[in-house]
């Protein structure tokens, strides 16, 4: 597993979105943006059963994720990417945990039509970090 730097960790729970990209049966990737946490070293976010997405984890679990932020001019873009290994979670200590903080995060998970997050209803992509690449995050020293 990738260790991240306190840096790039306050960046990925501070962002909203990042975008998930998987490996299509046809092998093309097939990218779609998610509302995700960190947690524990992982990503995490909630999906739906019957999407794409989990479809491709499970032809390849082998994925990759972008965190990033536009900046005006162009150096002050910023973000953050993850390439790693996916599971998905349908229930368990693990699984209520995140749907717990996915939840603080992000309230309207709540209640429907988007939540809430339940055992057995809605499956949630762990990410499993092995390599990643930041870029405008490292705090910059005073000359």
């Amino acid at each position: 597993m990738h260790d991240f730097r306190d840096y790039e960790i306050d960046f990925m729970n501070k962002a909203r979105v990042m975008r998930f990209a998987s490996i299509t049966m046809d092998n093309y990737p097939h990218v779609v943006p998610l509302c995700h946490i960190y947690y524990d070293g992982c990503i995490y976010a909630v999906t739906d059963y019957g999407t794409k997405k989990l479809e491709n984890i499970k032809y390849s679990n082998r994925v990759a994720v972008i965190i990033d932020e536009y900046g005006e001019p162009w150096g002050k873009n910023k973000g953050i990417m993850i390439q790693g290994r996916a599971e998905i979670l349908e229930g368990g200590e693990e699984y209520r945990r995140v749907a717990e903080l996915l939840t603080e995060k992000f309230p309207y998970y709540k209640k429907k039509p988007y939540g809430p997050i339940v055992e057995g209803d809605a499956p949630i992509i762990k990410i499993i970090p092995e390599k990643a690449v930041s870029w405008g995050l490292k705090p910059r020293r005073k000359r």
